[in-house]
């Protein structure tokens, strides 16, 4: 038979032909009046809903109207008519004060109603031939069921709930003998309904208006299952058959499907979760993306659009994205997976990302209410209480999770008051459409259900006011946040990001409030910054910055943003002059403000941006200007600052005995609340970098075990931190220092990838470009010099673009020494002599090193032994007035290496010695297991460049 668009429809042994109006009986014909047919077709068109008696009468009298009396009479002949063809069946209920509703199952197939003798059968919706990560919850929820007889699965729509249920019933089927019955409450009306359709499920005749007493009879025949799917509508109703069935009948047992729990004696809940999705990862594979269900569900459905089809390495990222978008929930997935077909993964991902469709269309032959996402909301949301819509429109405005604290303040008003807000949030949570974020006491509302009701909030004239009093909530509570004591800062604010970054995107549009989004700018700079988001915020510092006015201008609200601004286009674009115009522009505010820790930080980026030119005269003025600012408050953090701004200064200009000696003050009278303050405000740890440069320091001072050690230190400090730069500094200094001290080995490949990974991550190109280098150099040393060329220029250029000059001259250097090892010294005395190294220039760390390279390079192109013996005694010369142990090893080595005559070698074999007893453990380094060698005699020199590190 055909369903109702055919016009014929079948109900227990009759078929229904609308468009003929005759009714049969097998090969008979039942007659039927004019009256009682027109009865009848509006009765079954809507089915399992209660027709009042004015409707009725409207539509088979019309306007002429008859009174009550001679409607009952023809709905009298209509059931004697129904009952003759069907004895003992009642199809027509009497719903009292309300109407009459047809409660007889209506089907478009041959299968009619179980007989009670018809054990063997049992009405279950067909079962999917694929269910997609959820084997182990029906084998939990079927082991509840069988021992704990009621279970009700709880859940949003379309999540899934049904199609685990069904999963149970079938999976459970042969345990009750066939006795298993499914029905779904979402086409029933009114809860009066629910017993006669369960009986009629059941064989039973409906002949009185209380069936309850025979089905609990015909129940205790034998053990059965019964599901009850979809009750959310008529939970009430649900909820007593459910608990009288279950006290009274101890072999049922019921499965029920609803938004909300029933809350009856004897129920256990299992609240459904989505599937589970892969993590944010841009470079997730395809085999570890199908590790998720979601995403496993997603190439399912689209294989059944598509036919055979396979997930690609790189799509498997947008696979992953589109199941986050949708929250893992199954129905949204599977009306993704049909646009996947269509549009590929990137339209899908992007239409998704610009427009949340809840349009869909999924499965022709799902249940209506899980034909598109908007149905299944559409239907969750017509069940709530006016008020509760009320409140679930205005929730709309959060992004991500929420308190509830911020909850109540943001949806409570003179039309909600607080109290009944709260009841309204709690009761929505109960029914599914507000979930729990995964994080203690936060909730949320899943992005499909927040699209559904944004849209609902934008058809009133409210849209605003809300997202003005969003905006107004979350720029208190980041400035309270701003003056938090750091270590409750982070975890309280981090998880608002969502939040934060939704009220400034509204402030700051058209219809928005810019002074909101200023204060909100300002408030939450600290949070950014901590945060290690550097590109958004400063893209969020600039906004406000152009939208200051004249009540801005000069106050620590500006201040506090163009810090902001300058610190991120610092670590993201270099020490441009962009953002040295920026920190000078903070100083100036500082000192006017006399605000002493703006002051400080300014003069630590103005000293930065000298150290990077490098201006190393300039930079010692603004170390020792911060030094006078911090004798003169008398602060220990400042004296710290001031010892750390020192000490790397001396560092980088060759005085090495001074630069430990400041270094190592800095790091043993830092204060800790002052590190930590100027971790949050501006991301940046001078602790770090301190420990960083002091390995290098003892390194060069002969101690190679103990700059292992601090380089180690440095690495756990900055770890432990979780922040974007420190970790770049440390990981820098670390792949260098590694190279430094065994090229070869494989930590130095190792930190320096680590490095590059790290910083592209978060947008600081300066860290990225110097990792490059660090790569360039390793490969460099392998032979590969063409792609070693490549990455290195590609490394400098993003140093250069940040005005970081200050390591360009080594790492050429060192290149030029990789490409005269490989055999082309011609080419690599033309990248040394292209970097315009000066070699006069004694006041740099690296100018020994550099001295000891050019000789080296003199060897490979024959410019003669006692050119390159004058590079190398220059070299040494120059390391033993910095105090540089290592640098003389090294240059000590290439003379006693390159020296022919007997005399000079044994006296450069001399020094050599002298040098070598000087260090402080490290003899498993490159260096000293050279020298070791030289010394010893085991190793001659043939080549000396492709010897020395």
């Amino acid at each position: 038979m055909s369903d109702q668009s055919g016009n014929v429809l079948s109900f227990g042994p009759f078929e229904l032909s609308i468009r003929n109006r005759l009714l049969t009986r097998g090969s008979s014909v039942v007659p039927l009046g004019a009256r009682a047919m027109d009865l009848l077709i509006i009765l079954v068109e809507q089915a399992n809903k209660v027709v009042s008696r004015r409707t009725l009468i409207e539509r088979v009298w019309g306007e002429r109207g008859v009174d009550q009396v001679s409607l009952r009479v023809h709905i009298s002949a209509l059931r004697k008519a129904l009952a003759h063809g069907d004895p003992g069946r009642r199809y027509i209920a009497n719903v009292p004060g309300r109407g009459y509703s047809f409660i007889v199952p209506i089907s478009s197939s041959s299968v009619q109603a179980p007989e009670p003798n018809q054990a063997s059968k049992s009405w279950l919706p067909v079962r999917l031939t694929r269910m997609v990560g959820r084997k182990e919850i029906v084998g939990t929820i079927s082991t509840k069921l069988t021992s704990q007889r009621f279970v009700t699965i709880v859940g949003p729509g379309g999540i899934g709930k049904t199609t685990v249920a069904v999963a149970v019933a079938h999976e459970l089927r042969a345990s009750f003998d066939g006795q298993v019955r499914f029905i779904d409450l979402s086409s029933l009306g009114d809860p009066s309904l629910i017993a006669p359709a369960v009986a009629t499920l059941f064989g039973l005749p409906v002949q009185t208006d209380d069936v309850m007493p025979a089905l609990i009879k015909r129940l205790r025949a034998s053990p059965a299952l019964l599901v009850l799917d979809g009750c959310e509508h008529l939970i009430d109703g649900a909820a007593a058959l459910a608990e009288e069935l279950c006290c009274q009948v101890p072999t049922l047992h019921l499965l029920g499907t609803s938004r909300e729990a029933m809350r009856v004696e004897g129920e256990c809940v299992h609240e459904l979760t989505a599937l589970a999705c892969p993590p944010e990862d841009q470079e997730i594979s395809a085999l570890r993306a199908l590790d998720y269900p979601a995403v496993q569900l997603l190439v399912d459905r689209v294989r059944a659009v598509h036919g055979h089809f396979d997930l690609a390495d790189t799509d498997a990222p947008l696979a992953a994205a589109i199941c986050r978008r949708l929250d893992g929930i199954a129905l949204a997935i599977e009306l993704a997976a049909g646009r996947i077909d269509v549009y590929g993964f990137s339209k899908t991902a992007s239409l998704l990302d610009e427009r949340l469709n809840l349009s869909w269309a999924g499965r022709r032959t799902a249940m209506p209410r899980h034909q598109t996402l908007n149905a299944t909301l559409e239907w969750s949301y017509d069940l709530l209480e006016e008020t509760e819509r009320l409140v679930l429109r205005r929730l709309s405005v959060f992004a991500g999770g929420f308190t509830f604290e911020a909850a109540v303040a943001v949806v409570a008003d003179e039309t909600v008051d607080e109290a009944r807000a709260s009841d309204c949030i709690w009761e929505l949570r109960s029914k599914s459409m507000i979930t729990a974020d995964g994080q203690e006491s936060r909730l949320r509302l899943l992005d499909t259900t927040r699209a559904f009701a944004s849209r609902r909030l934008a058809e009133t004239d409210e849209l605003n006011l809300f997202r003005r009093r969003h905006a107004l909530y979350f720029s208190d509570l980041f400035k309270q946040g701003a003056s938090m004591d750091v270590s409750g800062w982070p975890r309280t604010l981090r998880v608002e990001i969502g939040n934060l970054r939704t009220a400034l995107t509204w402030a700051f549009c058209g219809g928005g409030d810019a002074q909101i989004g200023v204060d909100l700018a300002a408030a939450s700079a600290s949070t950014w910054m901590g945060m290690a988001q550097l590109t958004e915020c400063r893209e969020w510092m600039a906004k406000a910055v152009s939208r200051l006015d004249g009540m801005n201008s000069g106050t620590r609200q500006e201040m506090v943003i163009q810090s902001a601004l300058a610190s991120c286009t610092m670590f993201t674009g270099g020490m441009t002059e962009e953002s040295y115009a920026s920190w000078d522009k903070t100083r100036g505010l500082a000192e006017r403000l006399d605000d002493v820790e703006h002051q400080l930080v300014s003069l630590l980026v103005l000293w930065a941006h000298q150290i990077r030119l490098p201006r190393y005269a300039e930079a010692v003025l603004l170390a020792e200007s911060c030094g006078q600012l911090a004798e003169r408050i008398v602060d220990r953090g400042a004296i710290a600052m001031a010892n750390y701004m020192r000490g790397i200064s001396y560092h980088h200009t060759g005085r090495i005995l001074q630069a430990e000696s400041c270094l190592e003050r800095s790091l043993h009278c830092d204060d800790e609340t002052a590190r930590q303050a100027l971790i949050k405000r501006f991301g940046y740890d001078r602790k770090t970098d301190a420990l960083m440069i002091l390995s290098n320091v003892v390194w060069l001072r002969g101690s190679p075990d103990h700059a292992r050690r601090l380089t180690e230190m440095s690495l756990a400090e900055a770890r432990q931190l979780d922040q974007a730069v420190p970790l770049c500094v440390a990981l820098a200094g670390a792949s260098f220092d590694a190279y430094l001290l065994d090229p070869d080995a494989g930590e130095t490949t190792a930190r320096a990838n680590e490095l590059v990974d790290h910083a592209a991550k978060y947008g600081v190109e300066s860290y990225q470009g110097f990792g490059m280098c660090v790569q360039a150099l390793g490969r460099g040393r392998r032979g590969e010099t063409e792609i070693a060329a490549e990455l290195l220029y590609a490394g400098l250029e993003k140093l250069s673009a940040a005005s970081y000059g200050v390591f360009n001259a080594i790492m050429l250097a060192e290149f030029a020494r990789c490409l005269a090892v490989s055999g082309r010294a011609g080419q690599a005395m033309a990248v040394f002599e292209g970097a315009k190294i000066n070699l006069d220039d004694e006041h740099q760390i690296h100018a020994p090193e550099l001295l000891r390279i050019r000789g080296e390079l003199a060897l490979a192109n024959k410019e003669g032994l006692s050119a390159c013996r004058e590079y190398f005694l220059r070299a040494i010369e120059l390391s033993e007035r910095q105090g540089s142990l290592a640098w003389t090893l090294r240059a000590a080595t290439s003379l006693a290496m390159a020296e022919r005559s007997d005399a000079r070698r044994e006296a450069a074999r001399e020094l050599l010695r002298t040098t070598y007893v000087k260090f402080r453990g490290g003899a498993d380094t490159f260096d000293l297991r050279l020298a070791a060698r030289v010394l010893d005699g085991s190793y001659w020199r043939d080549d000396v460049i492709r010897a020395v590190p």
